[in-house]
């Protein structure tokens, strides 16, 4: 095994950008895999118990005392204490129960983050920051999402405008992107922060380029490499997966790696004509029914499941600067709206009480501002902007 990370390791610089993207890819999904794991060591869920240590997962632990009138627990073999919130999404927190399901209430009905704030007396960064982790935990408890489809399987891709939020980088925009940051400058604002950036003297040397940046009113979304594909994948039995992809249009190793085993070999796939699809089920030796753009079926086969995914997935995200999800946290916002469908049977308040239990009893990966981040982008960026952001 020894010899074998050494030749791993040896090779890394021989990948070229989309081998270094799946690698990437592949380490992020076992370490959440690996860290799920340690996390149902922790507590026993039927008793609720402390059974290890969160951080170490040694199963020689001590009680402490209390603080706060709650457990405390020290590991002999890290000699780490903690408590039994240590690893949930309580540790650290000061909003109290009631905040939290406001908070949980908030999220789940869509309510902007100022709106949730106003509503449980907290900061909009603080709810900003418990809507990630809550969406995160999504992810660790339903890593796989649906991993099976049969019968008729609908598939198509979604594309969703990129978002850059909080990206103060000048040179990312005018140089990777080839636009101004901020849309509503006027001409003389573009100017002064071109130069406030250092980037105007270097800028009048291509005046063609600079007007074009000076006059252009923004991002333009029909731009491919300004858009992201989100892959959705639903069959009768109502299985759902849904994952961005890549930037610009998929190609055929992005819907092999995404829906390989995971499609029944006795499955229809329904799909529009794009090519990748028919190339992926002749691979994989499923029968495919194409149905052109101009068509709305053909015969007892349509799209008409996925289009209405795609119509709540728009709603899900209101066409606002403000409320539209930045590129880097889009996997953490399409797991949050994967679960709601899942869950669309269950009442809101059903719905609260689920993800509040999650929060409550779950342990998972330990969670930091840090972690967020500096997370990378959990698509394939083609080598058209870095994977980090």
């Amino acid at each position: 095994m020894a010899d074998l990370f050494k030749e791993l390791l040896s090779s890394v610089d021989s990948l070229n950008e989309e081998q270094v993207n799946t690698l990437l890819s592949r380490l992020n999904e076992k370490k959440a895999g690996q860290e799920q794991e340690t996390s149902k060591l922790v507590r026993n869920l039927e008793t609720g118990k402390i059974v290890a240590c969160p951080y170490c997962g040694s199963a020689t632990i001590v009680k402490t005392g209390k603080k706060d009138g709650r457990q405390r627990y020290k590991c002999k073999d890290c000699k780490t204490s903690f408590g039994d919130t240590t690893g949930t999404l309580h540790q650290h927190s000061k909003l109290t129960k009631d905040q939290w399901l406001g908070l949980i209430k908030g999220i789940l009905l869509n309510i902007s983050l100022r709106k949730i704030a106003d509503d449980i007396g907290a900061s909009v960064q603080t709810v900003w920051y418990n809507k990630q982790k809550i969406c995160n935990m999504l992810g660790e408890l339903f890593s796989e999402q649906d991993s099976t489809f049969n019968g008729i399987v609908e598939c198509d891709e979604y594309m969703v405008r990129m978002s850059f939020k909080g990206k103060r980088d000048a040179g990312f925009f005018i140089n990777r992107l080839g636009r101004m940051p901020k849309h509503h400058r006027s001409y003389s604002e573009k100017l002064e922060y071109l130069e406030k950036n250092g980037l105007l003297e270097e800028l009048q040397k291509t005046p063609e380029r600079l007007e074009r940046l000076l006059t252009a009113n923004g991002a333009n979304p029909g731009r491919i490499h300004e858009q992201a594909s989100i892959l959705t994948c639903k069959d009768r039995g109502q299985n759902l997966y849904i994952r961005p992809v890549c930037i610009g249009r998929m190609e055929n190793q992005h819907v092999m790696n995404h829906l390989s085993k995971r499609i029944a070999q006795d499955a229809i796939m329904v799909t529009d004509t794009y090519a990748p699809y028919k190339n992926f089920a002749e691979a994989e030796n499923i029968q495919i029914e194409q149905i052109l753009s101009e068509r709305h079926a053909k015969g007892a086969f349509n799209l008409g499941s996925i289009n209405a995914l795609h119509s709540r997935l728009s709603a899900f995200w209101p066409k606002s600067a403000e409320r539209e999800p930045a590129t880097k946290y889009l996997d953490l916002q399409l797991m949050l709206f994967w679960w709601l469908e899942k869950k669309k049977d269950l009442s809101i308040r059903e719905q609260v009480e689920t993800i509040y239990g999650y929060l409550s009893e779950q342990y998972y990966s330990m969670f930091t501002w840090e972690k967020l981040i500096k997370r990378p982008l959990m698509l394939d960026t083609k080598n058209w902007i870095p994977q980090r952001v």
